[in-house]
């Protein structure tokens, strides 16, 4: 039917359509006139009466084009007929055509080219032009890159360096150099790390073939960078000093600084937070001075993760939302959602429960968006801990059952252990002992094979296990764990956990009717707060000191604490927009009973 349909056609017209479908499904009409080297206006009355008369083409309106030519957009009326139009023209003039398409094109886009740099890489390629074709997969990479399209770069980047090969035999290094960088860091942002290191890795060859010392340190950094986000912690301890020392051959203060927050970023793997703290202020400092924007990101990314460890959540959040802003501008995908994620985690601590959960699914809208397998897998988790502490016990099984999986999908390790230490406590609310302790011996033996952020997740681990003893009424166990705890926070200035841990050890103390000493831990553990403020944990801190005030008999000073409680109880369900979460948390039991000895124990 199509056949018949074009062998109706004058000769003239038939090739007008020939050409016009090198272009694809839609055409200009300006540059098919320069294709045909036909006069314009003479070829839209052609396109017009082939419109009107055939019904292969339709006209889609008037356009100017960049370089102030008015072109008619028209597009052929079923894909079928520009295919088989194209597949009747010879080789070699699909060839010529293509090339020829491409540059009427650039020119009429001039320096706004980069725009349709897709439909120009095409043209160039099957023009058989490999040197632009090269050149405008690049821009198309960088199109998507922009958009966070980090698959869609990465595809174009790789097309791109197939096409290289095809270029003069002259070296390339430079142009090698530059697109094992660029896919490197699309493959780093889709959470592909051993595809990146190999990136990298080429990178850095193609540096040293230059004799660039700033590009091979550059190479390096991002080498050290992607090994240690893939566990590889020698290998980049290794490539991080070659980084430094090259930096310092080459006199670059900015490659210096980005070196410097690989060595901060080992410390906090490590925990040596004293040695990391000053390296990221030094860090930040130093690159304002100079502005280097990359290094600040870095520091201000890494210096909120710090400040979250350590329960300085209001700066953790201002340090968080200034990291995010930076990386959104300079449309670096992997810590634009590291920013979301403490982001999210430091403003659920401070009860602002609504805002961190939309953060936290913004983030992994952002990360489905972006194809990022690192950092979703620990976002369902962590709005499983949001749910539980508005005491949807339920809700946060679901999630931390789905951060499970999809932390087992990607292979991240610490999203399993995370989402394993959740499951464990929401089993252990439920009585399921045998379950909580075996998630827990699963989070040991992921530990075992994995020193990554071990410290951190083990102070988690320690509190949960402490919490689970103390619910099956084993105080010994209670105790034990809980001086561990204690022990850790204390070391790792995680005040939250300092507070927890005292709070478990007044209830050891309660078991065993020793009421001065539970005093004694429960008025430790809000002296912690006082400077470090966590509200999750203050207020059932208030509320436990409360009941031992009632079991002292002093019923004013209950409700005075119970009122403590029930103040900041209050203010997190005011920060649960959520209607039904809000309900649930304020007549839950724990909460009901906060609220009524506020109301209740006062002596009249």
């Amino acid at each position: 039917m199509i056949r018949k349909k074009l062998d109706v056609l004058e000769e003239e017209e038939k090739r007008t359509l020939q050409y016009a479908s090198i272009e694809g499904e839609a055409f200009h009409s300006t540059v098919l006139a320069k294709l045909l080297g036909a006069d314009e206006i003479e070829l839209e009355e052609r396109l017009a009466h082939l419109a009107r008369t055939h019904r292969l083409i339709l006209s889609l309106g008037e356009e100017e084009l960049p370089d102030g030519s008015l072109a008619t957009r028209y597009r052929f009326a079923h894909a079928l007929y520009q295919n088989s139009l194209y597949g009747d023209l010879v080789s070699k003039r699909r060839i010529q055509l293509h090339r020829q398409a491409g540059e009427h094109l650039a020119a009429h886009y001039k320096q706004q080219s980069p725009r349709i740099a897709t439909q120009l890489a095409l043209h160039f390629e099957r023009g058989r032009d490999f040197e632009q074709a090269v050149e405008f997969l690049i821009h198309a990479g960088d199109n998507a890159t922009k958009l966070f399209a980090n698959a869609e770069a990465e595809e174009h980047y790789t097309h791109a360096l197939e096409l290289v090969g095809k270029l003069s035999s002259e070296p390339q290094h430079e142009k090698l150099s530059s697109l094992y960088q660029k896919r490197g860091a699309a493959n780093m942002a889709l959470g592909r790390f051993s595809q990146s290191v190999d990136d990298y890795t080429a990178m850095l060859e193609q540096a040293r073939a230059l004799g660039s010392l700033e590009k091979e340190s550059a190479a390096l950094n991002a080498v050290s960078f992607t090994l240690f986000f893939s566990h590889r912690l020698e290998e980049m301890e290794a490539r991080s000093e070659e980084a430094l020392a090259v930096a310092e051959r080459a006199g670059n203060e900015a490659l210096r600084l980005d070196t410097m927050g690989l060595v901060a970023l080992k410390h906090l793997c490590y925990g040596e937070l004293d040695e990391g703290k000053p390296i990221l202020d030094e860090i930040a400092k130093s690159a304002r001075a100079i502005d280097y924007k990359p290094a600040l990101l870095t520091a201000l990314t890494w210096r909120a993760c710090l400040y979250f460890f350590q329960t300085d959540y209001e700066r953790a959040v201002e340090f968080a939302t200034a990291g995010r802003k930076l990386a959104t501008e300079l449309r670096n995908g992997f810590l634009l959602l590291t920013s979301v994620f403490f982001q999210g985690l430091s403003q659920g601590n401070l009860g602002r429960m609504s805002e961190a959960l939309a953060i936290l699914e913004e983030g992994i809208q952002m990360a489905r968006r972006n194809g990022d397998s690192f950092w979703f897998p620990r976002m369902p988790n962590c709005i499983g801990w949001i749910h539980r502490e508005l005491q949807d016990l339920e809700g946060a099984m679901r999630y931390d059952q789905q951060g499970l999986e999809v932390g087992r999908e990607y292979h991240v390790l610490e999203a399993e252990a995370n989402s394993l230490i959740n499951l464990g406590i929401d089993h252990s609310h439920r009585g399921e002992n045998s379950e909580t302790l075996a998630a827990f011996d699963e989070v040991h033996e992921i530990f075992g094979r994995d020193a990554w952020f071990r410290w951190r997740y083990n102070i988690r681990l320690q509190a949960a296990t402490a919490e689970h003893w103390l619910a099956q009424g084993d105080v010994e166990k209670t105790r034990k764990f809980a001086l561990q705890l204690l022990e850790i926070a204390v070391k790792y200035e995680a005040h939250k956990y300092v507070a927890v841990a005292h709070k478990l050890l007044a209830q050891v103390a309660l078991a065993n009717n020793d009421l001065a000493e539970a005093q004694k831990q429960f008025e430790a553990g809000l002296e912690e707060l006082r400077q470090f403020p966590a509200p999750l944990v203050e207020w059932k801190i208030y509320a436990d000191l409360g009941r031992l005030k009632l079991r002292l008999g002093d019923r004013n000073a209950a409700q005075a604490a119970f009122a403590q409680a029930g103040e900041i109880v209050n203010r997190i369900a005011d920060n649960t927009a959520d209607a039904e979460l809000k309900e649930r948390f304020l007549n839950s039991d724990v909460v009901r009973e906060v609220l009524n000895g506020a109301a209740n124990t006062a002596v009249t």
